[in-house]
C-alpha cells in the first residue's frame, strides 16, 4: 500500500515539474514526458485551485460543525447553506472548465499561461542589376521615381 502512495506521489509531482518523469513511464515517451508541466495550463491550474478552495471551505465547515454540535438549532440551518454552497461553486468551477475547453477546441488554441513570444527578422536583398534594368526602362517615364532618389533612401 505505501508503495502505491509512493507511486502516485511521484507521479502528481512529476505532472508539475519538468525534467520529471512519471514512474513506469515507456522509454519512447520519456524525452516528450520531460517537457510537460501541467501547471502552465489554465484548466488544470483552475482545476487544482479549486480543489484546494473547497478542501480548505470543508475543513472549516467540518469545524463550525464540531463547534456547534451544543446548538443544534443552529446546525441544521448550517449544514443547508454548506451544501448548497458546494453546489452552487461547483456548478461556477465546471462551467469555467468547460467554456475553456470549448473554447480552445472551437479555435484549436491552447491554454498554457506562459509567455512566448517570437522575434521575426526578414532581410530583403534586392540585387542591384535589377534595379538598374528598371531604372533605365523607365527614366524617361516620369511616374517612377529616378535612380538617384532611390539610391539615396536609407535602408532598413
Amino acid at each position: 500500500m505505501w508503495d502505491k502512495l509512493v507511486l502516485i506521489g511521484q507521479s502528481l509531482t512529476s505532472m508539475l515539474s519538468n525534467d520529471k518523469v512519471p514512474p513506469n513511464t515507456p522509454p519512447q515517451y520519456v524525452e516528450e514526458m520531460k517537457t510537460i508541466n501541467f501547471l502552465r495550463s489554465k484548466k488544470f491550474f483552475v482545476f487544482i485551485s479549486s480543489v484546494i478552495m473547497l478542501l480548505a471551505f470543508y475543513g472549516i465547515s467540518t469545524i463550525i460543525l464540531f463547534l456547534t454540535y451544543s446548538f443544534p438549532s443552529i446546525t441544521a440551518p448550517f449544514v443547508t447553506i454548506f451544501v448548497e454552497t458546494i453546489k452552487i461553486l461547483a456548478i461556477i468551477i465546471s462551467a469555467y472548465l468547460g467554456l475553456q475547453a470549448a473554447i480552445d477546441f472551437r479555435y484549436n488554441s491552447e491554454s498554457n499561461t506562459s509567455l512566448k513570444g517570437e522575434n521575426i527578422i526578414v532581410k530583403e536583398e534586392v540585387e542591384q542589376t535589377i534595379i538598374d534594368a528598371y531604372a533605365n526602362q523607365y527614366k524617361d517615364d516620369k511616374s517612377y521615381a529616378p535612380l538617384v532618389w532611390i539610391n539615396a533612401q536609407p535602408y532598413e
